[in-house]
């Protein structure tokens, strides 16, 4: 069977734990792993561009998006705050607010994490420090009868990794929210209703032996309280065998290719 072939920009918000570079892959390589095999399953072939929007602050031309190179343009997660002053920072809300005006149906935006905060930053949401604390490791996140409905699925939890403190506070006009994670974050996918944006605050592309490695590190440098990374720790070893981070990443190609609505 002939495969279809999508054309998407990751834009590198961060760069992985060095520690883990060897081991797990540069950033581009984990999306390529969970999404290859969402591509297989429907029967698609993925080609990445990759833009490094922090140290380089490469990005894919307004006229490339115009005449429409890329399928979609995909944001990955951050270490920084979505509501930073950083100058990197504000050139991508800058080129997101653009995108979001002048290329509604141009291009798909999807948002990871920190992506999903600077999206809807972009669009006038905000972000912030989530009075509940960090959600970590393997968390159920709950959809609405709207994310069942846009996702057809009567799955009432999605099962993904999570790694962050910061969530979406405020969600700007124009958009609604499919899924949330109970008395903590919620807003943690949603979808423009002009259907261009998709975001989630977790992460499909960190798999079990990503997180138990991200959380070790970060015991040893301290970044962690020690027993909030044994309860996340504790989490992943009692989590399901599979998750549903294939399972999102085959919905997120269905959204590029207009198949949710």
């Amino acid at each position: 069977m002939s495969h279809t072939k999508l054309h998407i920009a990751l834009l590198k918000t961060d760069e992985p734990l060095p520690e883990l570079v060897d081991e797990l892959g540069e950033y581009h390589e984990q999306f390529d792993a969970v999404f290859d095999k969402a591509a297989d399953i429907e029967h698609l072939s993925i080609h990445w561009d990759i833009f490094d929007v922090i140290k380089k602050q490469e990005y894919p031309s307004f006229e490339d998006i115009k005449n429409r190179k890329y399928n979609a343009i995909l944001l990955t997660g951050s270490d920084c705050s979505a509501e930073g002053q950083d100058p990197w920072i504000l050139k991508l809300v800058d080129f997101l607010k653009k995108v979001q005006t002048d290329h509604v149906k141009d291009v798909k935006l999807i948002g990871i994490c920190f992506g999903h905060q600077i999206i809807l930053r972009a669009a006038g949401g905000e972000s912030g420090e989530n009075t509940a604390g960090w959600e970590i490791g393997w968390m159920a996140i709950k959809l609405n009868e709207e994310g069942q409905r846009f996702f057809k699925t009567a799955k009432e939890t999605l099962r993904i990794n999570q790694f962050h403190k910061d969530h979406v506070t405020v969600l700007p006009k124009g958009f609604k929210t499919l899924a949330f994670t109970e008395n903590s974050t919620p807003n943690h996918i949603v979808v423009s209703d002009n259907l261009q944006c998709l975001s989630i605050q977790g992460h499909p592309e960190f798999n079990r032996d990503t997180m138990i490695d991200m959380i070790k590190i970060r015991i040893e440098n301290g970044a962690l309280e020690k027993h909030l990374a044994e309860a996340a720790l504790e989490s992943l070893e009692n989590a399901y065998p599979e998750m549903e981070d294939v399972w999102f990443a085959e919905k997120v190609l269905d959204f590029i290719l207009n198949k949710l609505e």
